[in-house]
């Protein structure tokens, strides 16, 4: 006895519904993942924005310690001459 063509329509149709759902809760979950990975990324940027401000500073920091190191070295010239001179008072 051949299928009925309605009954087997209608076991297509349920299947298509189903796999329609499936795909529909796959895209769901999909959705969710793009928007926590567009909140990553924002929070990313933000980072980085920190990330940039400290890579700055520290930068600073290096420049400043140079500018103090050429600062001890001009007082301890200044001093090495200024003990030569004190020398030279106490010999004269």
């Amino acid at each position: 006895m051949a299928a009925d063509p309605v009954l087997v329509n209608q076991q297509e149709i349920l299947a298509n519904q189903r796999s329609i759902l499936e795909n529909q809760t796959k895209l769901s979950k999909m959705l969710a993942n793009q928007a926590a990975i567009v909140a990553n990324q924002e929070s990313i940027l933000g980072n980085q924005a920190k990330l940039d401000k400290v890579l700055a500073n520290q930068a600073s920091l290096l420049a400043n310690q140079e500018t103090i190191r050429e600062n001890q070295e001009s007082i301890l010239k200044n001093q090495q001459q200024i003990l030569a001179n004190q020398g030279k008072i106490m010999a004269d």
